[in-house]
């Protein structure tokens, strides 16, 4: 019996390990692409700047000068919109990889000697 104990403590133990350490590499690839996206979006916002610094020293006139900021705006918003969609799409996989973590535990931890005196517990208190 105290073997079977022990060896039920040590499989819960290796579990939670083994679940913190999905968390952990979960949380780290979120990171990780949003660190990159957002690095990405700085060096383009950037250099579009420069560009458009260095057209608007360049121009002669006014409506030229108004035109080539408006062109960059448009496009300056486009991409603000792209980085936007881009985001989200990295935040609903963490999300979805977040909840695949959570069922997972939860399953395990049904599954353990414990998890099923609980449910059993609970199963008569509804009866």
């Amino acid at each position: 019996m105290q073997k079977e104990f022990a060896a039920s403590i040590e499989k819960m133990n290796k579990t939670s390990v083994d679940a913190m350490k999905r968390l952990g590499e979960i949380q780290i690839r979120s990171v990780e692409r949003l660190a990159e996206q957002q690095i990405a979006v700085t060096s383009a916002v950037l250099e579009q700047g420069v560009k458009q610094m260095r057209s608007l020293a360049g121009s002669k006139d006014v409506s030229a000068a108004v035109d080539s900021q408006a062109s960059y705006l448009t496009a300056l918003n486009a991409q603000v919109v792209e980085n936007a969609k881009k985001t989200t799409d990295i935040l609903a996989t963490t999300k979805t990889e977040l909840t695949d973590w959570v069922e997972e535990g939860v399953k395990a931890a049904s599954e353990t000697p414990l998890g099923k005196a609980v449910a059993a517990a609970s199963n008569r208190k509804a009866a």
